[in-house]
């Protein structure tokens, strides 16, 4: 009989965006880390429930102010709410906190966007 190798008897099963939300909302309750923050807000960040992403990546950031995907992710959802300076604010944390370089290229690529939208409406 084969043997099944360790990387394929350690994969975990894809999750719906609402099995994510339920399992790290579970995980974030009962141990209040900023690494199940982020999961949690990307899970509702993939679930388009913008409100709770915001306010799971918030609590990430409260967590730990470094955490630079956190910043990212809130750099977008501020932008589409039209809250410039907060979408600013959040992309330019991500230039000072992230060893990550394309991260980093990213959030800088976004600035002068939030801006160019936001001149639009004055």
């Amino acid at each position: 009989m084969p043997s099944k190798s360790k990387a394929a008897s350690n994969t975990s099963p894809v999750l719906t965006p609402e099995q994510a939300i339920e399992k790290y909302s579970t995980e974030a309750a009962s141990q209040a880390t900023a690494a199940n923050y982020l999961e949690l807000g990307a899970a509702y960040y993939v679930a388009h429930r913008w409100q709770d992403a915001i306010q799971a990546f918030e609590k990430t950031i409260a967590l730990d102010p470094n955490q630079a995907f956190a910043h990212f992710y809130l750099g977008i959802l501020y932008a589409s709410q039209g809250q410039r300076e907060k979408a600013d604010a959040a992309l330019a944390k991500v230039l000072q906190v992230s060893a990550n370089q394309m991260l980093k290229e990213q959030a800088q690529a976004r600035i002068p966007h939030i801006q160019s939208v936001a001149d639009l409406g004055n």
